[in-house]
């Protein structure tokens, strides 16, 4: 029985794997929930490993991809994201030391910014207040709201 047990978590991981990627956390998450034993989990962990299936790293570059293309974020939320989703912190690290947080602050500040109305400093202000609820820090969005409002 625990077998079968295993070569179904393992089917189920891969149909997990084949929606989007995962991480390692969140597919050990997922076995548990269903309720496989510990072995069974740990058996599917190492036969994605085998496979080259799991790797947090690309994960979490993917991640951000996706993130910054939908809803750009700053770096101390996409940190606690990817914190939650179980990567570890030197993978997190290497992975945000390549993301231009600048570049990302004044698009998500562009999109909204038709949004708003009126008087420049209202506006800024807001602007403000939804930058750092999107995780940019301080330096980014004075400069951001600096480069937006001197135009």
């Amino acid at each position: 029985m625990t077998e079968n047990s295993d070569k179904k978590a393992f089917e189920l991981a891969i149909r997990y794997l084949g929606n989007r990627e995962h991480s390692r956390k969140e597919i050990v998450t997922k076995l548990e929930r269903r309720q496989f034993s510990p072995e069974a989990v740990e058996k599917t962990l190492e036969r994605l490993d085998e496979l080259g299936l799991l790797d947090d790293r690309s994960f979490a570059l993917n991640y951000i991809g996706s993130k910054s293309r939908k809803k750009p974020s700053g770096r101390y939320k996409l940190r606690y994201e990817l914190l939650q989703k179980g990567v570890s912190e030197e993978i997190i690290e290497e992975v945000l030391n390549e993301y231009d947080s600048s570049g990302y602050c004044l698009d998500a500040a562009l999109k909204k910014l038709p949004f708003l109305k009126g008087d420049d400093h209202y506006r800024r202000r807001k602007l403000h207040t939804f930058l750092m609820n999107r995780g940019f820090d301080s330096q980014t969005i004075r400069q951001t709201l600096d480069q937006i409002f001197r135009s």
